[in-house]
């Protein structure tokens, strides 16, 4: 038999093999790379992200070491079990009607208070919050878990500076593949006896028509993105701490002296508006109280005489706005909804100078729409929902949500 001779491999052939091999293997390594720090950063198990969701979702209703409207959590991860807490986090309501005696006990102690279901919490998320917690509960017991950047026992961490350098990291390891696929390009043309192709200079390389390309539609997707993102910033005022005419600690009225948030604020339980107490309404307390703690308070407990005398209203600043296509109806969450006012304006009782905690957004309207459970069994207001009572009573479901009502239509808070 004659061996056939083997037909030499063309070079430019033998160069797109391998520049097409080169190729994949650096977009392979990117996107392994890539994926490898997202999950660093974001499913970690850490105290620093634990702090972010405890701010997010916890604050208005859980303290570290004082009761607010659920129980303190001082110490929480040596009096529950973790998988109890997991369970418990993540669907009390499922956990509850399942006859666990410690959740029930906990929603009768606390008024049967409804806590929200996060059912789109990873364990992470959940162990991560429960890390910030035991962080908390070791520290001093006058140390603040939320506040003032690093005033909360953790060390603070921008995982935004931790994506640049990942970006950063992958520009240069791209940059270097390029530069071996150049090199390797070369030794084939050469173990092939083929004249070399002439390099282009790299600053070249920067001007030609590809580079500008891409150069385009990098600005075109940062643009978009930064007006996006403004856009939906646009009018939050998270934080918004205005200077009142007089200085009104609620954390000593609604705090210490326990003083319920409807006597101030009585519209908030059967109309749209909580309203502004009149100067009436501070006299009621005040003719009994004429000195303050320090020199300041009774001061400003003189300027509330003074307006009482001269029958002129206290100019009060508003804090929380709300854009004028929005419509939100208080008693609707207040009376029928039995929201507690925490939920939306935070821990009011500890805030010696009112400030806005919530950011009021759409989304975060939407969320708590879809994650709070509505008190439905009694609540004649929705003796409406047939089908739902009826699917309730049957336990073909276990909870009803204001989304399950259409809470998140369009029309519900823009008519």
């Amino acid at each position: 038999m004659h061996s056939q001779k083997e037909a030499p491999m063309r070079p430019d052939v033998f160069v797109w093999g391998l520049k097409k091999n080169i190729s994949r293997f650096c977009v392979f390594f990117s996107l392994s790379i890539l994926l490898f720090f997202s999950a660093t950063v974001f499913a970690e198990v850490t105290p620093e992200n634990g702090q972010k969701l405890w701010k997010q979702y916890c604050t208005s209703c859980h303290a570290i070491n004082n009761k607010l409207i659920g129980p303190p959590l001082k110490d929480v991860d040596t009096r529950r079990s973790e998988a109890w807490l997991l369970s418990w986090i993540r669907n009390n309501h499922a956990l509850r009607a399942s006859g666990d005696k410690q959740a029930i006990d906990i929603w009768l102690e606390y008024n049967k208070n409804e806590m929200p279901a996060f059912l789109n919490f990873t364990d992470d998320d959940i162990k991560s919050i429960l890390s910030f917690v035991k962080v908390q509960s070791e520290a001093p017991a006058n140390q603040p878990a939320t506040g003032a950047p690093g005033a909360d026992g953790v060390t603070s961490t921008q995982p935004s500076l931790l994506l640049y350098a990942v970006v950063g990291i992958l520009v240069v390891i791209t940059f270097l593949l390029m530069r071996t696929n150049t090199v390797l390009k070369r030794l084939a043309y050469e173990k092939l006896g083929h004249p070399l192709p002439e390099e282009r200079p790299f600053i070249n390389r920067l001007k030609s028509r590809r580079a500008i390309i891409l150069y385009s539609i990098a600005a075109v997707f940062l643009l978009g993105f930064t007006i996006t993102d403004s856009a939906m910033r646009l009018g939050r005022s998270k934080n918004y701490t205005p200077e009142q005419p007089i200085h009104f600690s609620h954390e000593l009225h609604a705090g210490i002296n326990q003083i319920n948030c409807l006597y101030c604020h009585s519209g908030a339980e059967k109309s749209k508006v909580a309203g502004i107490p009149p100067v009436s309404t501070c006299m009621n307390c005040h003719r009994g109280v004429l000195e303050g703690e320090s020199e300041a308070g009774t001061q400003d407990i003189q300027k509330i005489f003074a307006a009482y005398d001269n029958n002129k209203a206290i100019q009060w600043t508003k804090v929380h706005n709300l854009p004028d296509h929005v419509y939100f109806n208080h008693s609707q969450h207040v009376t029928v909804g039995k929201i507690a006012c925490q939920t939306c304006h935070g821990p009011v009782e500890t805030m010696e100078q009112i400030y806005q905690f919530s950011s009021l957004s759409m989304g975060w309207c939407i969320n708590c729409h879809r994650q709070t459970d509505v008190q439905f069994a009694d609540n004649d207001y929705y003796t409406m929902y047939t089908k739902l009572h009826k699917d309730f009573k049957e336990g073909k479901i276990d909870r009803v949500t204001e989304e399950m009502m259409g809470g998140t239509e369009c029309q519900k808070c823009h008519y």
